[in-house]
């Protein structure tokens, strides 16, 4: 099986709850030399934006594995923080490049020896925010909105070829990741219009995660479960309690907005509608 973006956070500890399980581990990753310590753990170079990578990082998978892949888990991804009305759109291209494009040339490279076999599974790691957007996270929600959007399709279509995928929504997990989270925009600016937003979405979030925030490896032993389990679901949710209030269809759009603003503490729409 081989994981992406498994250098840190949830992909390592994924590679890890994999191996303990008794699984033969490709770990990909863009710097080999980060790749920590661990008797049986294969290490591959993959940067999941080179198409060149990605070839050789499957093929040299299916080399170790011996044939086709049992399982894929498409793990590499990044943040964006920034508001809609001034977010770098080059920046934002850059990170659906490796959250959405990057998770489908390796679904491609790897799917066709799953096919022909009739079995495996392909998992994508996303987040809760894919369903409800985070304030100043819009473009990462919506990288990871179509991720699952993806993998879905993916469930219709290969279920009867014996290929399974699954879905992982996690809320806020305790790792490096905010280290690698790319600001654009004026959101990161003293003077922003969007100061009082970003202070109560990055305030809250820093809450959750030191209080009752996801550990990485609760996500790793929620997608062994999910790969080794055939009846699983195709969507396995994993909220954390501080953003269980919010979770996906608790309630209509409008009471779901009132209540992340609540959350984050932002001020209440003003319903002004538009001039007449």
């Amino acid at each position: 099986m081989l994981v992406t973006g498994a250098s840190r956070g949830i992909g390592q500890a994924t590679a890890g709850a994999f191996l303990a399980a008794g699984w033969r581990v490709v770990a990909g990753m863009r710097r080999p030399a980060d790749a920590t310590d661990a008797a049986g753990l294969h290490v591959v170079r993959l940067d999941v934006t080179d198409a060149a990578s990605v070839r050789d990082a499957v093929g040299a998978a299916h080399e170790i594995a011996g044939g086709p892949l049992a399982c894929v888990v498409n793990n590499a991804g990044w943040a964006l923080f920034g508001a809609v009305e001034d977010v770098d759109l080059d920046i934002v291209r850059r990170q659906f490049e490796t959250n959405l494009f990057g998770a489908i040339a390796v679904i491609q490279a790897a799917l066709p020896a799953m096919r022909r076999a009739g079995s495996g599974v392909v998992v994508g790691v996303s987040t809760l925010a894919g369903r409800f957007p985070i304030p100043l996270f819009g473009m990462y929600a919506a990288s990871k909105l179509a991720l699952a959007a993806v993998l879905e399709a993916l469930a219709l279509e290969h279920g009867p070829a014996g290929v399974r995928a699954v879905l992982i929504e996690a809320g806020v997990v305790r790792t490096g990741f905010a280290g690698s989270t790319v600001i654009s925009g004026s959101a990161g600016e003293q003077e922003s219009p969007y100061a009082e937003v970003r202070a109560g979405v990055l305030g809250t979030l820093r809450g959750i995660r030191e209080e009752c925030g996801l550990e990485a490896r609760q996500v790793a032993d929620a997608i062994v479960a999910a790969v080794e389990d055939d009846g699983a679901p195709f969507r396995s949710v994993l909220a954390d309690p501080g953003l269980a209030v919010v979770a996906p269809d608790a309630s209509g759009d409008g009471e779901r907005h009132a209540d992340v603003r609540r959350l984050f503490g932002l001020a209440p729409a003003t319903g002004a509608g538009r001039p007449r």
